[in-house]
């Protein structure tokens, strides 16, 4: 068996032999049919990966890896730390704190001023609260800019009592500001600033 295909293999060799230049045609031919489908195949892909790899480039300005890692870590800090500005929507037991602090008190009005987008549901849940309890309450604007953190005005006994229930709802520092407008008034504001650390 294996002396038959020695010798049919040296048959065909002696036929390439005697006609060298048509095989070697012939290698050449199927070499250039196969090598033009694979660069038709791939060339699409190849393309579109080098694309994506410019656009890469492009993005990141010429950074390394390192570079780009460092970037991306620094994006997200910014993430985090934007996060951690935001008020949280009060719990049904801090609502409850809060309402049962300051339910004693007669009914006031009481206008809510968020700082921005970050304090808007906490906002609305003081804004319910309020109403609850039968205050007249509202979400308003401020144009003057609004402190850091919680912040009540006018200073008097009723402020405090606000500030004490803010507390108690809110774990968080509450400041009790002088205010003479709203104090002849007889109205008050809580201004919701940026959330302090």
């Amino acid at each position: 068996m294996f002396e038959q295909f020695v010798q049919y293999i040296l048959a065909e060799l002696r036929l390439i032999a005697k006609a060298p230049l048509v095989f070697g045609a012939a290698v050449l031919f199927l070499g250039a049919i196969i090598w033009a489908a694979l660069r038709w195949r791939y060339s699409g892909i190849i393309e579109r990966r080098n694309d994506i790899i410019a656009l890469y480039k492009a993005r990141l300005n010429g950074a390394t890896p390192d570079q780009a890692k460092a970037k991306i870590d620094s994006l997200e800090g910014q993430v985090v730390s934007l996060k951690n500005r935001e008020w949280p929507k009060l719990t049904p037991a801090a609502v409850t704190d809060f309402e049962r602090v300051l339910a004693s008190q007669e009914s006031h009005v009481v206008s809510i001023l968020p700082t921005d987008r970050d304090s808007i549901f906490f906002a609305r849940d003081l804004v319910d609260a309020f109403k609850r309890i039968g205050w007249k309450a509202k979400r308003d604007v401020s144009m003057n800019d609004i402190p850091d953190g919680l912040s009540v005005w006018p200073h008097d006994d009723v402020a405090r009592a606000i500030c004490n229930a803010l507390m108690m709802a809110t774990g968080a520092l509450v400041t009790v500001r002088e205010d003479q407008h709203l104090k002849d008034q007889g109205t008050y504001a809580i201004g919701i600033g940026h959330k302090l650390d």
